[in-house]
C-alpha cells in the first residue's frame, strides 16, 4: 500500500531536479557576489604607509660621544645650553696622560740637549782638524821651499848631499802628514748626528701623541647649537658607544625617523610623510605633513631592532616645537589594492 498524507493547502514538495537547480542557482549567486567583491577590492586603491618613529632635530645636528673610554671628571654644559663649536662639554680624567706628556717632553728635551752638545763637539773637532790641515799644508810648503833652496846651495857647493837628503825626507814627511789629515773620515760623526736627529724626531712624535691623548680627554662640541644632555654623571666611566649629548644647530627643523628594515627598501626621497608629535597628541589624530629628503644607505641595528634612518623636511605650522620632541610617523610608500593592503603585501 502507498503512503497516506493529509494536507492543509501546502504546495507540493520540491522534486530532486528542482532542489539541484536551487543549489546551482545559489552557488552561482555566491560566485557572482564573490567575483564582484574581488573585482571591487582589486579596483579599490588604498594608500600604503610604512610606520616609523623618531624625533625632531635640526639641519646642523651632531651626536657627541666619548672619543675614548674613561672616567668623567667634570661636566661643563647641560641640557638647553647654547654652545659654540669647540666649546668644552666634558672633561675626562687625564692625570695619567698629562704625566705621559711631561715624560715625553723631558725625553725630547734631553735628546735635543744631547744633539746640541754633539753638534758643538763636532764643530770643535772640525775647527781643530781644519787648523791641523792648514798647519800640515804650511809645513809641506815650507819643506818644498827648503828642498829647493838646499838644491840650489848644493849646486854651488854650499850644501852637502846629506843636507839635500834631509830636506827631501822632511818634504816627504810633511806631504804624508798633510795627506793623512786631508783624508780623515768625518762620516762617522755625521752619522751619529743624524741618528740623534732621528731620535729627536721620534721623541717629538711621542710628545704629539701624548698631547693628542690629553686633548682626546676633553670632549668638545663639534658644531654650534643647543644641547640635549643624556644621562651620565661625574665619576661615571663612559665609552665611545656612550651617547653624551646631541647638538641641535641651525634654525630649520627636520624629522629624523627610524624605518623598520621590512619597509626600508620602499622608502625613498620625495615620498610624503605624515606624523604627530607625542607632545601634541589628541583624540582625533592631528597629522603634520612633511617630505622625505634623504635616506641612509646602511641598515643599523640596536638590540633586536634593525632599521634605516631617514630625514624628513617639514614646516612647524606655527607650533613652538623644540628639538628632541618625539614623533610617530607614517611614510606613504605607494598605493595598492584593498586585498593587498588587507593581507599586508
Amino acid at each position: 500500500m502507498g503512503e497516506y498524507r493529509t494536507t492543509r493547502g501546502e504546495g507540493l514538495p520540491a522534486t530532486a531536479k528542482e532542489k539541484r537547480a536551487w543549489v546551482w542557482q545559489t552557488a552561482a549567486s555566491l560566485l557572482l557576489i564573490l567575483a564582484a567583491l574581488a573585482y571591487a577590492g582589486h579596483r579599490l586603491r588604498l594608500n600604503r604607509y610604512a610606520p616609523a618613529t623618531g624625533y625632531v632635530t635640526t639641519e646642523e645636528y651632531a651626536e657627541v660621544r666619548a672619543p675614548v673610554a674613561g672616567r668623567v671628571a667634570a661636566i661643563a654644559a647641560g641640557s638647553g645650553d647654547r654652545v659654540a663649536a669647540g666649546a668644552l662639554l666634558v672633561q675626562m680624567e687625564d692625570a695619567e696622560q698629562r704625566a705621559a706628556v711631561a715624560e715625553a717632553e723631558s725625553a725630547a728635551r734631553k735628546a735635543e740637549a744631547e744633539l746640541a752638545y754633539r753638534e758643538a763637539e763636532l764643530a770643535d773637532r772640525r775647527r781643530e782638524h781644519a787648523s791641523r790641515v792648514a798647519s800640515a799644508r804650511l809645513a809641506r810648503d815650507y819643506a818644498g821651499q827648503r828642498i829647493a833652496l838646499t838644491g840650489k846651495l848644493a849646486e854651488k857647493g854650499l850644501a852637502s848631499g846629506r843636507d839635500l837628503a834631509d830636506a827631501a825626507y822632511a818634504l816627504q814627511q810633511a806631504e804624508a802628514e798633510h795627506e793623512r789629515l786631508s783624508q780623515v773620515d768625518a762620516s762617522l760623526d755625521e752619522r751619529q748626528i743624524e741618528i740623534l736627529r732621528q731620535e729627536i724626531g721620534s721623541r717629538r712624535e711621542a710628545v704629539a701623541r701624548a698631547r693628542a691623548a690629553v686633548d682626546a680627554r676633553a670632549v668638545r662640541a663639534p658644531v654650534a647649537g643647543q644641547l640635549l644632555r643624556h644621562t651620565f654623571y661625574a665619576g661615571e666611566v663612559v665609552r665611545p658607544d656612550t651617547l653624551l649629548y646631541e647638538v641641535f644647530g641651525g634654525t630649520n627643523l627636520m624629522l629624523k625617523l627610524r624605518v623598520p628594515e621590512r619597509y626600508a627598501a620602499r622608502v625613498a626621497p620625495g615620498q610624503p610623510v605624515r606624523f604627530e608629535l607625542r607632545s601634541y597628541k589628541t583624540v582625533l589624530r592631528d597629522w603634520m605633513r612633511g617630505t622625505v629628503t634623504a635616506t641612509h644607505d646602511v641598515i643599523q641595528t640596536e638590540g633586536p631592532q634593525a632599521y634605516r634612518v631617514v630625514h624628513c623636511a617639514f614646516e612647524p605650522e606655527g607650533r613652538a616645537i623644540q628639538p628632541g620632541a618625539t614623533a610617530d610617523a607614517q611614510i606613504r610608500i605607494g598605493r595598492s589594492s584593498f586585498w593587498a593592503a588587507l593581507v599586508g603585501l
